[in-house]
């Protein structure tokens, strides 16, 4: 995985918890002491935080930073296999299920969980 890619997964994981918190991007970066344009630059991977960075703002999200950062690096066989194995299964599936797949994706995506 390249390193676009991981700080893209990052951006998304602060957006989401900072959601979960109920936190703007305001409270987050007063927390962290940052501006607020540089938390939403995080997380839209426009800028690659810092490991120092990434500390506060874990620290700021009540979170270990291994949270944060928790199961991004695979390899690029790992990768292959999940993604073949998720193909695999919603090739099996029929349109209208494969569409209900891809709504709950997306949700987990945006929202880090499943709405009920």
């Amino acid at each position: 995985m390249n390193l676009d890619k991981i700080y893209i997964i990052i951006g998304n994981r602060i957006k989401n918890f900072r959601k979960k918190l109920g936190y703007s991007q305001k409270t987050l970066a007063k927390k962290v002491g940052v501006a607020y344009t540089y938390i939403g630059q995080i997380e839209r991977a426009e800028k690659k935080a810092s490991f120092h960075s990434l500390l506060k703002i874990a620290n700021a999200l009540e979170m270990p930073l291994e949270i944060l950062l928790e199961n991004i690096i695979l390899n690029d066989d790992e990768v292959e296999t999940v993604s073949s194995e998720c193909y695999e299964l919603i090739d099996a599936l029929s349109l209208k299920e494969q569409k209900i797949m891809l709504k709950l994706i997306k949700e987990i995506i945006e929202y880090g969980e499943v709405s009920k």
